[in-house]
């Protein structure tokens, strides 16, 4: 048998590493590792649908332009005023969380969830408001240049509803007296009192412990929290009252962790996030119907559209908070600003098709987009 020199041994060794080394897979040297939180259960449509369609369109795009890979870590259930603070101090890399949660940090937009006669259609027309708002309003994105978090894009949820427990319904002004309802931001607790109401103010975790405790009657929100939250052990009535209510939501990331992407992968966070206001918008109409669809499913469920079956009544309901708004401005040309381009954009969306027209297809859920390229 011939003897290989070890020279040539050596020479073939070295030629054999530089080719495994370029042939190896770029993602095993290239991965990029982020964390992920939310305020929402895992099991809520918002998380296991939405939340999750945006974290796999973005890490499926990485991995098919770029020589990155995107691998999340998820955290389900963080408070929503911690969350933005472990944002900015990095412990997370991008969350989920809304200005009524933190108001001190995001004063102005305040104004935009104050209950008032708006269009107010869904949650997608919603949405889409919310986003051109921050768009076309600097006085809104500087709320944003004092913080270490980079913004994504807005959604929200869609109108008014009081959830209320077995013999606690209102559907008169008279109603509201001696009852305690959950709000959850600023705008909401004066709403409530305005109504005449006492309020609790408090994160989603406290107000499923007072329901529990048989401390409060009810709760002003979208129709979606009694099945991804677990109201559904509490509340039975419906009140639609779509004047009396209106929380955004945001997406945002860490500064550092979003300025430390490489070009191409910041490239691909933004074309996506430019596409999702509608769809979480549109994913958020569908799930506030699946939600009212699991509420007619509860033994003693009950449904009023105000509005519509009472309309001298609802007017009443209108008045009472009618002038929390211009309490809110107070002569204040950058808030009276703010309100009358959000009133501006509410009517455009609600009146201009194709967004005007737009409708769900119960039971289907719609398709998320890719986002532009």
């Amino acid at each position: 048998m011939k003897k290989v020199s070890p020279i040539v041994l050596a020479l073939v060794l070295a030629v054999s590493m530089v080719v495994l080394a370029w042939s190896a897979p770029a993602s095993a040297q290239t991965r990029i590792q982020l964390d992920f939180a939310t305020f929402w259960p895992a099991g809520d449509f918002q998380a296991a649908i939405g939340h999750k369609t945006w974290m796999k369109t973005i890490a499926d795009r990485v991995k098919a332009e770029t020589d990155y890979e995107i691998v999340w870590t998820e955290f389900y259930g963080v408070h929503p005023a911690k969350l933005l603070d472990g944002i900015e101090a990095g412990t997370y890399d991008v969350g989920t969380s809304g200005p009524g949660y933190s108001p001190g940090v995001f004063p102005m937009w305040a104004g935009p969830q104050y209950p008032g006669e708006a269009y107010r259609r869904n949650a997608y027309t919603m949405s889409l408001t919310i986003q051109a708002l921050h768009e076309q309003m600097p006085e809104l994105q500087a709320q944003f240049d004092r913080t270490k978090m980079k913004l994504m894009h807005f959604w929200s949820t869609g109108p008014g509803y009081f959830l209320m427990t077995p013999g606690k319904d209102v559907r008169t002004l008279a109603d509201f007296s001696g009852k305690t309802i959950r709000a959850a931001n600023p705008a909401s607790v004066e709403c409530i009192e305005a109504l005449g109401a006492k309020t609790l103010f408090a994160p989603m975790s406290v107000a499923l412990e007072r329901f529990e405790a048989k401390l409060i009657d009810g709760i002003l929100c979208p129709t979606d929290t009694p099945k991804g939250f677990g109201l559904g052990a509490y509340v039975r009535h419906v009140t639609f009252a779509p004047f009396s209510y209106h929380f955004v939501f945001f997406k945002v990331m860490n500064k550092d962790a979003y300025d430390r992407l490489p070009a191409k992968v910041r490239t691909i966070f933004d074309q996506v996030n430019a596409a999702y206001p509608a769809y979480y918008g549109q994913l958020r109409t569908w799930g506030e119907a699946d939600g009212l669809e699991y509420m007619k499913g509860l033994e003693g469920f009950s449904y009023y559209d105000l509005r519509a079956e009472n309309p001298t009544e609802y007017a009443k309901w209108v008045a009472a908070t009618a002038g929390l708004i211009d309490k809110w401005i107070g002569g204040d040309a950058k808030k009276k600003a703010v309100w009358n381009k959000f009133l501006e954009l509410d009517k455009y969306y609600n009146t201009t098709p194709p967004y005007s027209t737009w409708t769900h297809s119960w039971p289907t859920k719609p398709v998320p987009p890719p986002g532009k390229k």
